[in-house]
């Protein structure tokens, strides 16, 4: 599978998922889906490099902070970009604390979320473009 145009999206909802895997797919990105941050640690964990991370900001067993204080904490993983997704703001400091690319309100318009994802996509992610 190609970095380039691979996002990791990570969300407890499972219609949000597909809705997004659907909506990537036809813009002509490859989702992996994650249902919460330990699974999608585990898929990074195992190898997985996405030009960039989609993630919710409340999800049961790990959340946002959990799973950006982790993925900061791993050199291989700290520099893939991270967009949160929330539908309840929690506090400007708190949301700030998580040092991400950008947030998207949820229910997040389509159009939005591609528009969100293309400067990542189209600059090749982190480095990595297609062999």
């Amino acid at each position: 599978m190609s970095r380039w145009n691979c996002i990791l999206v990570v969300d407890d909802d499972l219609d949000l998922l597909r809705a997004y895997q659907e909506a990537l797919a036809l813009d002509g990105h490859t989702a992996v889906l994650a249902r919460d941050g330990a699974e999608a640690l585990r898929l990074l964990k195992q190898g997985l490099r996405p030009a960039l991370i989609l993630l919710d900001l409340l999800m049961p067993r790990m959340d946002a902070w959990e799973f950006r204080t982790r993925q900061r904490a791993d050199p291989a993983l700290a520099s893939i970009p991270v967009i949160v997704l929330y539908a309840v703001e929690t506090g400007l400091s708190a949301m700030k604390a998580l040092e991400v690319e950008g947030f998207l309100q949820k229910p997040v318009d389509l159009e939005v979320l591609l528009r969100a994802v293309a400067p990542y996509v189209a600059r090749g992610g982190w480095g990595a473009h297609p062999q």
